[in-house]
């Protein structure tokens, strides 16, 4: 079990690296690989231009008839600011920078069989607020960094229809903070006194299911599915609500990573140019509220979520320069599931607007490598209300950010 200090009233809207409101919707991370991005991730199921394709849709593995890897990272620098309207403070970058790593590879076993092994992450969140916040109670500290272990096997059933499916084992390690804020006054440690602690890690698993349709080598559809995760944080909670104040106790709390629907197309319609479009459907229903739980079954924190299924829809082109050089740009637009009745600042997300540039350069005919760059615009909003998980308080906050994404990546075939 992990000693991390883990942030439970975030940990429901945090999962793997990066900040909420700047990369998808919720505490979703759609960064897989850095081809993807360049095209702000259109038609990742049914393209295939290197091994990352295995991370959205299995059964494109067979695309390859050599062994292909692709390795890599995205840095997310988030740009994200809170406001508290009835005191005037501001916290600003409350979303912390980070690396979100992925590698790939894809191993023909004959004709009709490919099999390939993924790692990489599908959901992720970090914010961090100063212990002299005013709301300390709602904001504080919040990370939870996840990993997707994802093996796959694909087969060719005719030259038109191919079928994949995978495993998936996700380890999901979470911290969480919150302080007293302007309720401190008086204790001993003012503003910045812990009011809640608890650290906690778990494995969940699942699966996922892949479709390939081809008309021919120019025209392609996709139609994957990723089931949802469950987990159950596990770890030492200490605060408020602790059975004996002052003293640390276990606590664990359920969270549910939503399953993940998406239809997305490929036409080659000049020998250089190519389009490609893709609709992902997510099923955030399924997140409804936090509650973590004691070891006498009392309740150390209660957050109602509610959230809404939600939708995100790409488009974008890549067209073929020379034999070195490939070119490719996007755009796509993510629906945030977050209901209006229940924006909060632990969850800071909004609708936002992907624009996005990449290019691959080819060494040699097996060796490439992707470099992109993604600017993700959301908009400011009100967080009228928010009741705190600790006491019964309201308040009145706006917030708001972008984000800008750059990847690099390598490929190899062998």
């Amino acid at each position: 079990m992990s000693k991390k200090t883990f942030n439970l009233s975030m940990l429901a809207a945090s999962i793997t690296v990066v900040a909420g409101q700047v990369h998808a919707a919720a505490f979703q991370l759609a960064e897989q690989n850095t081809t993807g991005l360049g095209r702000a991730y259109a038609g990742e199921g049914a393209i295939g231009d290197n091994a990352s394709v295995l991370g959205r849709n299995p059964a494109a593995m067979t695309l390859f008839d050599r062994p292909a890897l692709s390795t890599g990272s995205i840095y997310i620098n988030p740009d994200v600011d809170v406001t508290d309207n009835e005191t005037g403070e501001q916290a600003h970058d409350i979303a912390d920078a980070a690396v979100v790593p992925f590698v790939y590879y894809v191993h023909p076993v004959n004709e009709q069989w490919v099999a390939g092994f993924g790692a990489f992450t599908n959901y992720g969140l970090a914010t961090s607020y100063s212990p002299e916040f005013s709301a300390g109670e709602i904001g504080g500290k919040t990370s939870l960094e996840t990993i997707n272990l994802n093996p796959n096997l694909a087969f060719k059933a005719s030259e038109h229809v191919s079928l994949g499916a995978g495993f998936n084992a996700v380890y999901a390690d979470a911290e969480f903070i919150r302080y007293a804020g302007q309720k401190g006054a008086g204790l001993p440690g003012g503003r910045s006194t812990e009011i809640a602690n608890l650290a906690g890690d778990d494995w969940g698993y699942g699966w996922n299911v892949g479709l390939l349709l081809a008309a021919d080598d120019h025209n392609r559809w996709a139609l994957t599915y990723r089931s949802e995760i469950d987990l159950t944080l596990e770890g030492q909670y200490s605060g408020l609500k602790a059975t004996t104040p002052g003293m640390a106790e276990p606590g664990k709390l359920d969270l549910t990573l939503p399953a993940i629907a998406e239809v997305s197309g490929f036409h080659r319609v000049q020998p250089d140019w190519a389009i490609h479009y893709g609709i992902m459907w997510t099923e955030w229903s399924s997140f409804k509220e936090l509650k973590a739980l004691g070891p006498q079954g009392n309740e150390q924190l209660q957050k109602n979520e509610n959230f809404d299924n939600s939708w995100r829809i790409s488009v974008g082109a890549t067209h073929q320069l020379n034999e070195q050089w490939t070119l490719r740009g996007g755009l796509a637009y993510d629906k945030s599931p977050v209901p209006e009745a229940f924006r909060s600042i632990s969850i800071p997300d909004v609708d936002r607007t992907w624009y996005t540039l990449g290019a691959t350069y080819a060494y040699s005919r097996n060796l490439s490598v992707d470099a992109a760059f993604a600017f993700l615009k959301g908009s400011k909003v009100a967080v009228e209300q928010e009741e705190s998980a600790f006491s019964p308080s309201d308040y009145d906050m706006t917030s708001g950010g972008d984000a800008y994404l750059f990847g690099l990546q390598l490929n190899y075939l062998f």
